[in-house]
């Protein structure tokens, strides 16, 4: 075989070789990124690592409220119906005084502000425990007799509570009417616990000294 034969097939050779180790290369930085990515989970269908960490609580907490106003029959409760608030709380430790659940209640609180749920500010009145004056159920049910429009509001209170999960914070809310206690919208949600959400929760923060060794690290 002459030489100038010889040097077309090594140089052959060298370039299928670095294609191979180029593809090889792709292939490997897509397994090893997938693979960091279910790291905190067991199943396959588990939202990323990086993209729970990308969510803010607000938005979050908005999607919710927005399920809880497209819940909302206004003939279950008219538009300028006033609702109240109560801060969530947390159902495992009623006692849990941590920040988390204020900010929450105040999220979802503004967000149907936003749409349009007038959010009333102080504890409910006792009157509004019952039906207005003069009115009847069948006057806010029957459109002939009336419209819940035109009929005098009657009032609401938004509840909430929260459960502490290994990886997730679940959370409940309800839109409850005050005077026959009619559950009219509620949502269950989640929260992915990062760490923003481990400084509104002390109980769930991380050990200061980090985690202990389990091989031996000195000789004595």
């Amino acid at each position: 075989m002459n030489r100038a034969a010889l040097l077309s097939i090594l140089f052959a050779i060298i370039i299928m070789t670095s294609g191979c180790g180029n593809r090889f290369w792709e292939d490997t930085k897509d397994t090893v990124g997938n693979t960091y990515d279910y790291v905190f989970d067991s199943t396959p269908t588990a939202r990323s690592f990086h993209h729970q960490e990308e969510i803010p609580i607000i938005e979050i907490n908005y999607a919710a409220a927005d399920v809880l106003y497209s819940n909302t029959n206004h003939r279950e409760l008219a538009a300028h119906s006033p609702v109240y608030v109560e801060t969530f709380t947390n159902r495992n430790n009623p006692a849990d005084t941590s920040i988390f659940g204020g900010i929450v209640t105040e999220q979802v609180a503004d967000r149907l502000v936003q749409r349009g749920i007038v959010i009333s500010a102080g504890t409910p009145e006792a009157h509004e425990y019952f039906l207005p004056h003069g009115t009847t159920k069948e006057m806010y049910t029957d459109p002939i007799k009336g419209t819940v429009a035109t009929l005098p509001p009657r009032s609401g209170k938004l509840t909430g509570y929260y459960v502490l999960g290994d990886s997730y914070i679940y959370v409940n809310a309800k839109i409850t009417r005050l005077d026959d206690h009619a559950i009219i919208a509620g949502h269950n949600w989640t929260i992915p616990i990062t760490n923003n959400i481990r400084a509104m929760l002390p109980q769930l923060s991380l050990p200061e000294n980090g985690l202990k060794p389990s091989v031996k690290t000195h000789f004595q």
